[in-house]
């Protein structure tokens, strides 16, 4: 399935932008020679918000069609956001799959499965080890120094859901390395009949989100055969991203004759300044507190 052009008010291609709420038709000015009053016009000027991206796309597609395009162009955002948030880290390739025929649903193992990386550790890692793989020196290749054996594994991720014959996950995340041993038998216990598991990781930091963005889209969903959902962790960016994003789009819409139009270019240069400044924020915050516990230990000590 490829992407499909649609046509939209400012001259822009909506291909590639993430899908918001409609609003309601805009009410047009009156014409002919009756002219309203002053005060009628100022009263008249939107003071809502504008209409966010579905409502300006101008399109012959049926309506699932039209859905399926609103929620790739949503995927898109949230999946570029994460990468632009995120930037520099090494991103994870992880994929969870349902042999055919099993009557599990894949959702809810994910759910389970989750839940049991937010619990476990590096330390707990290296217990389940039956094999002595994890020696000293590979905990400290893959986890870093000891001190931080004892704390939670981190998981931000992106997932691309695919129900089908063969139902499966395809999940980009950020944190630590997950053994394929131990995530192969997790995925055994949980879902009873299933035990295919695949990860991979790049080689190094994430550079170029752009590319990264349509290339996971192109090979982990319009390529898939079978319903699509996407979802996300809150890590994956920060709270209130959705929000920030409705903010950045009313800045940047104007109306011209009754229709409301979108600056696209200039929000989308916007927006990557933003995100990268929420990161620059939230690295100083995590300084700061990291500090502030440091000083306190000293203290008791």
């Amino acid at each position: 399935m490829a992407f499909q052009k649609t046509a939209v008010t400012s001259g822009a291609e909506a291909v590639n932008l993430p899908a918001q709420q409609e609003l309601g038709d805009v009410v047009e000015r009156p014409r002919g020679g009756w002219r309203p009053h002053r005060r009628w016009r100022r009263r008249a000027a939107p003071r809502g918000a504008p209409p966010l991206l579905d409502s300006m796309v101008v399109s012959a597609c049926t309506d699932n069609e039209k859905k399926a395009s609103r929620k790739r162009r949503r995927a898109y955002h949230r999946l570029r956001t994460g990468l632009t948030f995120h930037h520099g880290k090494r991103l994870r390739f992880l994929t969870l799959t349902l042999i055919e025929g099993s009557k599990n649903d894949i959702h809810a193992c994910f759910r389970v499965f989750k839940e049991r990386i937010r619990r476990l550790t590096p330390n707990k890692i290296r217990k389940q080890d039956i094999e002595g793989y994890f020696t000293p020196a590979r905990m400290r290749q893959f986890f870093g120094k000891k001190e931080g054996w004892d704390k939670s594994i981190k998981f931000e991720y992106f997932s691309v859901i695919v129900y089908g014959k063969r139902p499966h996950m395809h999940i980009l995340y950020f944190g630590d390395w997950l053994p394929h041993a131990w995530l192969k038998k997790v995925w055994k216990e949980i879902t009873g009949d299933s035990e295919i598991v695949d990860i991979r990781t790049t080689k190094d930091g994430v550079d170029n989100e752009k590319s990264l963005t349509g290339y996971v889209l192109s090979q982990y969903a319009l390529l898939q055969e079978g319903d699509i959902r996407f979802q996300m962790s809150q890590g994956w960016t920060w709270r209130g991203m959705v929000r920030d994003w409705k903010l950045a789009v009313r800045k940047f819409t104007r109306v011209v004759k009754g229709k409301y139009i979108v600056e696209f270019r200039d929000l989308l240069f916007y927006w990557a300044d933003f995100v990268r400044s929420k990161k620059t924020k939230q690295m100083s915050l995590i300084e700061v507190k990291t500090d502030s516990k440091t000083r306190k230990k000293n203290l008791y000590e």
